[in-house]
């Protein structure tokens, strides 16, 4: 995910390639009588993309295979409509995209399957969009059979109150987040996510997923102030603190971002990101190697301070990160 520059497309992606959290959005989401015909046990995402590049600002998009109840196979093909308000066009990039899996297909000899497609969309403004390529024609009903109808199903984020956003834990969080990315009322809302967080199963996979979506609150929440996010997490940790809000306040929140942006701004940026870096690394892999703790030591422009803070909170393993610190340093050398 390291090449997704777009946070609605990396949140996405890193949210939705979790097949425990695709399959239980397409379980809730889709229509029932659908549900009932695909065998969700056999979800598999797919690694290709069919947005065009000029697009990926727009839309972003995951591929699935399933197998319906009777043994055929099919897709499911989920596009991410991440503007701010509807796309008139989403019919025809729909049939698009869906032309370019059956034509994929078509050249490797395999058999046509159907793709159920379902757009997500958390823009602020009600979807008012056809959902279906046919309702982009106008015309006498003779000339009805001449267009194809090409339907998706639609998730439209902005209909749906708080309540009726279901399922587990996971996709609960991933679709309040969605929903309120965009929005000033995101404050308001935080600590209710944030509290679903104590339903996630295994701490681990809850601290993961946490920084995933705080970098994506801090990329993509423009009406969201750091600090605001530091408040509420303490709040939370005076009334009900656990393992998972001690871990990511402490240590993330208040190294990661009171020392990276407030220490920063008081008392030099670089020694306040710098101790940020590190503290990041020791959260997550317990030390860290002399010579890495140098080289972080020797890196002097804030630029590249923030991102390598950003890649602490990323990457897999040190081996990563190790090899991210001597690309840029490499780069601050040219």
């Amino acid at each position: 995910m390291s090449d997704l520059t777009n946070p609605h497309d990396r949140f996405f992606k890193e949210t939705f390639s979790r097949i425990e959290v695709a399959r239980d959005l397409l379980a809730n989401y889709l229509p029932p009588e659908v549900v009932a015909l695909l065998n969700l046990d056999t979800l598999e995402a797919q690694s290709d993309t069919f947005i065009d590049a000029d697009l990926q600002e727009q839309f972003a998009d995951l591929l699935y295979k399933v197998e319906l109840v009777d043994g055929r196979p099919a897709y499911v093909y989920i596009l991410l409509e991440h503007k701010s308000y509807p796309d008139p066009d989403t019919p025809f990039q729909v049939l698009r995209y869906e032309m370019r899996i059956w034509e994929n297909d078509w050249r490797n000899g395999e058999e046509l399957r159907p793709i159920i497609p379902l757009v997500l969309y958390h823009g602020r403004d009600q979807w008012r969009v056809a959902t279906d390529f046919g309702g982009l024609f106008a015309g006498d009903e003779a000339l009805r059979p001449y267009w194809p109808q090409a339907r998706y199903e639609l998730l439209d984020l902005s209909g749906y109150s708080d309540a009726e956003i279901v399922g587990a834990a996971h996709l609960r969080i991933s679709l309040l987040v969605m929903r309120y990315i965009l929005d000033p009322a995101l404050r308001e809302h935080l600590a209710d996510i944030f509290a679903l967080f104590h339903e996630l199963s295994e701490s681990r996979t809850a601290l993961e997923y946490l920084r995933t979506v705080l970098y994506y609150m801090g990329q993509a929440a423009r009406h969201l102030q750091p600090e605001e996010m530091v408040t509420t997490v303490r709040k939370m940790l005076a009334e009900e603190g656990n393992e998972i809000m001690q871990t990511v306040a402490e240590h993330w929140i208040e190294q990661g971002i009171e020392q990276g942006i407030e220490q920063g701004i008081e008392q030099g940026i670089d020694q306040g990101l710098r101790e940020a870096v590190l503290d990041n690394l020791l959260v997550r892999f317990g030390s860290i190697p002399l010579e890495m703790e140098e080289k972080i030591a020797a890196v002097s422009d804030a630029d590249q301070l923030r991102y390598l803070r950003r890649q602490a909170i990323l990457v897999e393993d040190l081996d990563e990160f190790a090899v991210l610190l001597s690309e840029s340093s490499a780069s601050a050398d040219e």
